[in-house]
């Protein structure tokens, strides 16, 4: 029996509190954006080390979303976004507690399974409750939210880490989670679960170990000849062990696991990956590989301007945070429209501008300096964003509708893996790019860096990501027109 939507005035009600309810991860993203610095010199941590703070959180989503979002299409999609909530608050509190990187990089870790659950059934449960006509607008929204979040975290995070330090940033997300966990029981509705099917954890896992091995060798290898990695952590007090990670090893075995991860999503029925959508539907594909690749071109761009910002121009995380908030600021202005627009031309033509004002806001930034205006560095990412709110909502729009509603979970996980894979790569790459310029020893024993090249690492990570975007806007442009 087909399912009703639900009445007018419960749909934008829901609206508001899924929106709010997700606003907690990229609020989360926010701040760890401007903290980074602060967190690898009080851990004594290396770029290179440091960086996995938001990676390793980036690999759990792009692991376990799709198959998160398949078991909530079985199971219930309001259930585990309640779920997703609560273990989220969990994550939070215990990374507000941590003690040294190596327990922060865990409690991370099961922030990113809390964040998993949310962001696999938020934006389907969006796409269930509206009519297909309404869906660009209220998608229009919730991309706003999340990037209103984005802006709050490095300016809230900013205010926070000056006043009280930056652990107490973890800690914010706790009362709003909680309130949200209660609104969203009584005003979200749940969709009627579909039959029951076998759950692709295998193939989840492959991802999740083989994505992690992987990126794990190509952050650590420059810095290292691409031989092994030391890492020493303290047991207990005042005694420490030390781990010897093979560099090549790590990425044979990465491949290794990938390639099975292949395989096995080929020859089981419901894989976590569906390659045989993306071969049979060529809107599910491009919009896809799009998300993937706009998110490698982009996404570590605050992270590296915040450490370019904090590093050589001497700024404190607030007034680091307002400049770099201009990216999601416009991000926040533009996703509307875009959206807006999106239900009447489609999802083709809009998503190709913004990639290709992306590709031009990161090679502005290809050229900068130690001493490049900050003007000019506002204005490139405010081309950033604009090129971001024009992509986003039309793209996702377009990704949830060439499904059957029965697998728009499935759909808005596969989506959100490749976006959390692109993020991974973007700030692994850009760590690879930079780190080679930047001691193993800066934090420990106050290494000198060589400006010159340092800021040359920086450009080679941007240019690398434009060049990335322009590649974006041919995959845009084949799927059908008014798509």
């Amino acid at each position: 029996m087909k399912q009703e939507l639900p009445k007018y005035k419960d749909r934008w009600l829901a609206l508001a509190v899924i929106n709010i309810g997700t606003f907690i991860a990229p609020f989360d993203t926010g701040i760890i954006s401007i903290v980074l610095p602060n967190i690898a010199r009080d851990f004594r941590a290396s770029l290179s080390l440091a960086i996995w703070v938001p990676v390793i959180y980036l690999i759990i989503l792009a692991a376990f979303m799709t198959s998160f979002g398949r078991y909530s299409d079985i199971k219930g999609r309001k259930k585990f976004f309640n779920i997703g909530l609560l273990i989220f608050v969990v994550g939070s509190f215990l990374s507000g507690s941590s003690t040294d990187i190596f327990q922060l990089l865990a409690f991370r870790t099961i922030q990113a399974v809390g964040g998993a659950f949310l962001l696999a059934n938020g934006r389907a449960l969006i796409t269930d409750a509206f009519p297909p006509h309404q869906r660009g607008f209220a998608m229009g929204t919730h991309v706003t939210t999340i990037y209103v979040a984005l802006a709050l975290g490095p300016a809230l995070g900013g205010v926070i880490t000056d006043l009280v330090g930056w652990k107490t940033v973890f800690f914010v997300n706790v009362p709003i989670g909680i309130v949200m966990l209660v609104l969203s029981q009584l005003k979200v509705r749940e969709r009627e679960a579909v039959a029951n099917v076998k759950m692709d954890w295998l193939g989840s896992l492959l991802l999740g170990f083989g994505l992690g091995s992987l990126l794990l060798g190509l952050t650590f290898g420059p810095d290292n000849n691409w031989t092994i990695k030391e890492t020493k952590f303290e047991l207990i007090e005042g005694q420490f062990q030390t781990i010897y990670i093979p560099i090549v090893g790590l990425l044979a075995l990465g491949i290794v696991l990938l390639i099975a991860f292949g395989v096995v999503q080929l020859r089981i029925p419901y894989p976590v990956l569906d390659l045989r959508l993306l071969t049979s539907n060529r809107l599910f594909l491009s919009s896809n590989l799009a998300v993937l690749l706009i998110y490698t071109a982009h996404h570590s761009a605050i992270i590296m301007l915040s450490f370019y910002l904090q590093l050589f121009r001497g700024m404190d995380p607030f007034d680091a945070a307002i400049i770099l908030a201009a990216l999601p600021a416009a991000v926040t202005i533009v996703s509307p429209v875009g959206g807006n627009l999106s239900d009447r031309i489609g999802s083709r033509e809009l998503s190709a501008i913004g990639l290709a004002l992306v590709t031009v806001g990161l090679a502005v930034l290809g050229f900068l300096s130690p001493t490049t205006s900050i003007v000019l560095i506002i204005v490139a990412l405010i081309v950033l964003g604009i090129g971001v709110g024009l992509f986003a909502a039309p793209n996702t729009n377009a990704n949830l509708s060439s499904v059957t509603p029965d697998k728009r979970s499935l759909a808005n996980g596969m989506l959100g893996s490749m976006r959390h894979m692109g993020q991974s790569l973007s700030l692994v790459l850009s760590a690879m790019a930079v780190g080679v310029f930047l001691p193993e020893n800066i934090y420990e024993q106050g290494g000198l860096i060589s400006i010159t090249e340092y800021i040359m690492g920086l450009n080679n990570a941007f240019r690398l990501g434009a060049v990335i975007a322009a590649i974006g806007i041919l995959v845009a442009l084949i799927r059908e027109k008014k798509v």
